[in-house]
């Protein structure tokens, strides 16, 4: 009976997901630009939060949280046009020979012997196209401070999955942040993130 128990308990706990998830997880590793803080002298006040005394602290080691404001939108477009044009002739007279041509003029008074053979051809072409493409993406996602930078930036990484009406969404963040650019209420905007990426995918029927 407790074992029965047991496996319902552990079955409630479990995100029914569409298909297997596996959760992205990003190896950054900072650039020459991540150049080191100069460091602090002994006996300050303050820790490394980089608040002061009166001031709610910051996140600012590995662990903290960051609540990012995600507003993103790419809209591109291209338009293209070709027109071509192409015409020739050809005429060639034939000259009279064993009395033919004057036998056919007599015969037939319109025909012209001078443009007897005759061709023309024409090719055009006219072709355009047109392409536009838009996304925007608007959410809240809540990261962790990954790595704590030689410079002092912060690299954090997040990720969020909602299911609705066996509809999956998956959104996925992460990028370096300066203490900065941090609120008080230790939240900050997308487009502060330097190296980012920002991904919504989903899985299920509509999608």
């Amino acid at each position: 009976m407790r074992a029965s128990l047991l496996v319902l308990v552990v079955a409630a706990g479990c995100v029914p997901h569409v298909a297997p998830y596996k959760p992205k997880v990003r190896n950054y590793k900072p650039d020459r630009y991540a150049a080191a803080v100069q460091p602090r002298s002994d006996g300050s006040l303050f820790d490394d939060s980089n608040d002061s005394l009166f001031t709610h602290r910051r996140s600012s080691r590995v662990g903290d949280l960051v609540t990012v404001a995600i507003q993103e939108s790419a809209n591109a477009a291209r338009d293209a046009s070709t027109e071509t044009s192409k015409k020739s002739e050809l005429a060639a007279g034939v000259g009279s020979f064993a009395g033919l041509m004057t036998a056919l003029k007599a015969a037939y008074p319109s025909i012209d012997p001078a443009k007897l053979l005759a061709a023309s051809t024409q090719n055009d072409f006219n072709g355009k196209g047109q392409t536009t493409s838009s996304g925007k993406v608007q959410a809240t996602l809540t990261a962790r401070i990954k790595q704590v930078l030689p410079n002092g930036d912060y690299y954090i990484e997040g990720s969020k999955v909602v299911m609705i009406n066996q509809e999956e969404s998956h959104i996925y963040l992460s990028g370096v942040i300066r203490p900065a650019d941090i609120q008080a209420d230790n939240t900050i905007s997308s487009n502060l993130i330097a190296d980012a990426q920002v991904e919504y995918t989903g899985r299920g029927s509509v999608s």
